[in-house]
């Protein structure tokens, strides 16, 4: 409006700068216009490769929401649950903390569960909620509500980023090492999710400030539509098993369960190509 600016709209400007001057400090961060800003803020690629070579190489990938302390990401209509549900890049949650100049970052990698179960695993979710700082109870901390929706528990931050530490290389390079983690984790479910692999995994638990590791917990997702999209998987996995130790046995100094795992392969493979057949164009010297 001319002339001034309502004062919430203000605040939230002001939380997006501090986020954006943070996050510089450990990944190359390019501002969304406001004429363009259809959910995130920030697309950021990390920071690789050391400070005192004079050489910043560009790391992993993700994308940014800003968010004030308080603020919950809703998305319910159906554009925006269609957004939502089909990321394509890592999303991570940054909460500004103002008083302190500081953010907590959250890992939304349990989106893709609540997107691979819906809603009690019958349906798609008509609400989801992304909540920061909610613990999960119980992994992997997505809460089914009676109204259909589902609420995304981000459970604590992953890392907290303070104005201090963006100055200072051997921190901001342990942060950045958490991030990459994080990303990793999201990635491969991403990118599995949209292979048809419908199966996450991801760290039982972890440390605020501290990379993630084990031990794992996995979940697979079952439903009948995705036994098409699992046939086609089933199948090239076995032909690139296939290609790589039929021709190659002696070399490879195949042991004895692959001597006698082979023919059942091969037995495997006529039949996949039985119902897919342009699944021949990816085994050689197979011989149904």
């Amino acid at each position: 409006m001319p002339g001034g600016r309502l004062g919430s709209f203000r605040l939230g400007d002001r939380a997006e700068l501090l986020v954006e001057h943070l996050l510089a400090g450990v990944a190359f961060t390019t501002r969304v216009p406001r004429q363009e800003d259809i959910g995130i803020d920030f697309m950021c690629s990390l920071i690789a490769g050391s400070h005192g070579t004079g050489f910043l190489k560009a790391g992993p990938f993700f994308a940014v929401q800003a968010k004030s302390p308080g603020d919950t990401p809703v998305y319910e209509k159906p554009h925006e649950l269609e957004w939502i549900m089909h990321q394509e890049n890592p999303l991570l949650i940054c909460v500004a903390d103002r008083e302190k100049s500081a953010m907590d970052v959250y890992s939304t990698w349990n989106l893709v569960c609540a997107v691979h179960s819906g809603w009690k695993g019958q349906k798609p979710a008509n609400c989801i909620r992304l909540c920061p700082g909610e613990r999960w109870g119980e992994w992997p901390g997505v809460r089914n509500n009676p109204d259909g929706s589902q609420d995304v528990l981000l459970d604590k931050p992953i890392v907290r980023i303070t104005h201090n530490q963006v100055f200072h290389e051997k921190i901001t390079t342990q942060i950045a090492e958490v991030l990459a983690g994080w990303v990793s984790i999201d990635r491969v479910n991403i990118v599995n999710r949209h292979a048809g692999l419908n199966s996450v995994v991801s760290p039982r638990s972890y440390e605020t400030g501290k990379p993630p590791g084990g031990p794992d917990a996995a979940a697979g997702y079952r439903h009948p539509q995705n036994l098409p999209k699992c046939m086609v998987n089933l199948g090239r996995s076995a032909a690139v098993v296939w290609n790589l130790v039929e021709p190659h046995q002696q070399e490879l100094g195949v042991s004895d369960p692959w001597k006698v795992g082979m023919p059942r392969l091969k037995e495997l493979l006529c039949w996949l190509c039985e119902g897919d057949p342009n699944l021949r164009a990816f085994v050689h010297n197979l011989n149904c």
